[in-house]
């Protein structure tokens, strides 16, 4: 009897010891590449989404310790099925640049590639996802880090979209406005003495953060290739051509769905006044 009470207690007592064990290791924080229990599989399936940036975080001293993401700073990836990835990087600043790149995946090996960044998955369910990689952007100098980072990301809703999310693709001219008596009054365009921004213009807004201007006023015909960013909070469209001109302009979507372009430059000479204007173009 003594014998099978010992055996038993023996057994009850390696039974605890292997229940502790799976519970620490089960439990540990530190998801790494090998974790597959994290990660939900095959990642190309699961992947699948747009992702926000929530939580940041750098090993420092061999700690994983948060790293704040300044305030008004925000990243997205829209992955889809077509093995196109569409990257938003919000700057503090306000202004969202966008890029197009390809993705696909090494399951084996557990890691991702995001246009030509290629980071380890640490962990991937339905709703959550978190990226590993050795550099990092620097929010006030805009350089890069060496190091070791984290970044945690939610899944959102495709249908909510930033500013320069809506802006992708083409407008074409439809009217043109000025403000008088602070009413806005439509005015003619296409006139040939006529400056190029009350002429007939037509913008396409591309992905990869490219943008074409094609504008006619009278017989004259204009086209600008450009590279664009937007403020999501205060409208102000930048847009800088391949030799480094800039121009800055003001733009809101409607409720309606029409793009309204603002600016104060004088139609018939191009430089600035007093005056507003604003030209109005549909899909």
């Amino acid at each position: 009897m003594k014998s099978s009470i010992k055996k038993m207690s023996a057994l009850l007592m390696m039974m605890a010891v292997a229940i502790l064990a799976f519970t620490f290791t089960g439990c540990s924080d530190e998801a790494t590449p090998e974790s597959d229990d994290k990660i939900l599989k095959p990642v190309a399936e699961n992947v699948i989404g747009k992702w926000s940036m929530k939580e940041s975080y750098k090993k420092l001293d061999g700690k994983w310790v948060e790293d704040p993401i300044p305030e008004g700073q925000g990243q997205t990836y829209t992955i889809r099925t077509d093995g196109t990835v569409l990257s938003a990087f919000t700057a503090p600043d306000g202004y969202t640049k966008l890029n197009l790149g390809e993705w696909e995946t090494d399951e084996a090996a557990n890691k991702l590639t995001l246009g030509t960044m290629t980071v380890d998955v640490l962990s991937l369910n339905a709703t959550s996802f978190e990226m590993g990689y050795g550099e990092a952007l620097d929010a006030e100098t805009g350089e890069l880090m060496d190091g070791e980072f984290r970044w945690k990301y939610s899944r959102m809703d495709e249908t909510q979209k930033t500013l320069a999310e809506k802006l992708i693709g083409k407008w074409n001219y439809s009217k043109s406005y000025e403000k008088i008596n602070g009413e806005w009054v439509e005015i003619h365009s296409g006139m040939q003495d006529e400056g190029w921004f009350l002429g007939e213009t037509d913008i396409l807004f591309c992905e990869d953060g490219s943008s074409t201007v094609y504008a006619r006023f009278g017989e004259h015909e204009r086209t600008l290739s450009m590279y664009w960013r937007v403020n999501n909070a205060t409208g102000e469209l930048r847009m800088v051509t391949k030799d480094g001109q800039t121009m800055e302009l003001n733009v809101a979507i409607g409720v309606d769905g029409t793009l309204s372009v603002f600016y104060n430059l004088e139609p018939s000479t191009g430089q600035t006044v007093t005056r507003e204007f604003k030209n109005v173009l549909i899909r």
